[in-house]
């Protein structure tokens, strides 16, 4: 049977990839909430979706069809999505929300309590854990526990002063370079390899951050930069790097990326995958490092 949806924040960048695992799942768009306009995308997707640019509207239409929603997605910057998770668990709703769920551990604690107040779930979209190289290799570090492992991740995805006037250049409203670009990788970590047992934060300004942490057996060092100079290192002329290297083997991590979002929805959906448990320990490493 198809679930209804409400979006909120669905003129932002990755809300097509929603959209399209809604759409390819066959499921309905009911109604969605952007400050700016997002009827081109909403017509290629969802033509009958109902849209407001204003949330007083926005949750007027809510609260009058609240019975008929099972989800609202969440696609806001980083520092308004505890209070629109709060807002739709406490109206019935389930929650897809994306990275990085909240910015804080008090405000994690807090959706656990809202959680078992109303009866609801909160989810996020851990889509690199649905890829199959990745299943592959969670399956083979069970069998060779043993096997001391080293991993090593360059980042580089530079941003203009566009991006640094925006709330993702604001450190108390983004999270910073961590939260921002680099939860979904420290989750990857988290998922692969355990608890951390230590970190170390060696060079942080607000263009790029190195660090590394350690797990037992596992020694990650990571490079997370928007500076476009960053780039420069590379022989070959590069718009992006997007390094996830194991034990000298690159891992592709980005290569059906679309693809990885419906399957996201899809263990969502079918199997209740990805919930605040599953964020617990990347959220407070992005915390640790901050310090």
């Amino acid at each position: 049977m198809p679930l209804n949806f409400a979006m909120i924040g669905v003129a932002g960048y990755i809300a097509p990839r929603h959209l399209q695992a809604i759409q390819k799942l066959k499921h309905n768009l009911l109604i969605s909430y952007d400050k700016a306009n997002a009827e081109l995308i909403l017509n290629k997707h969802f033509p009958n979706c109902k849209f407001f640019n204003q949330f007083s509207e926005f949750k007027k239409k809510f609260l009058n069809i609240k019975k008929k929603i099972n989800y609202t997605v969440i696609l806001t910057p980083n520092y308004t999505h505890f209070k629109y998770i709060k807002f739709a668990l406490s109206n019935g709703s389930n929650v897809i929300c994306e990275k990085p769920l909240v910015l804080s551990i008090h405000h994690l604690k807090k959706l656990e309590r809202l959680e078992i107040k109303y009866n609801r779930r909160v989810f996020t979209v851990l889509q690199l854990r649905t890829l199959k190289v990745i299943k592959k290799l969670k399956q083979k570090l069970k069998i060779d526990k043993k096997r001391k492992n080293y991993i090593k991740i360059n980042y580089i995805t530079p941003r203009g002063l566009k991006y640094k006037k925006t709330w993702k250049g604001n450190f108390k409203k983004s999270g910073g370079i961590l939260f921002n670009i680099g939860i979904h990788l420290l989750d990857l970590l988290c998922y692969l390899f355990g608890d951390y047992k230590s970190y170390k934060l060696i060079k942080n300004n607000k263009d790029f951050i190195e660090g590394n942490v350690l797990f037992n057996g596992t020694k990650a060092d990571f490079y997370l930069s928007i500076n476009k100079k960053d780039l420069k290192k590379y022989k070959e002329k590069k718009l992006v790097v997007r390094d996830f290297i194991i034990n000298g083997k690159k891992i592709d991590l980005f290569k059906n990326s679309i693809e990885a979002h419906t399957n996201c929805y899809k263990e969502i959906l079918n199997k209740k995958l990805f919930g605040i448990q599953d964020v617990k320990k990347s959220i407070q490493l992005a915390l640790d490092l901050k310090k």
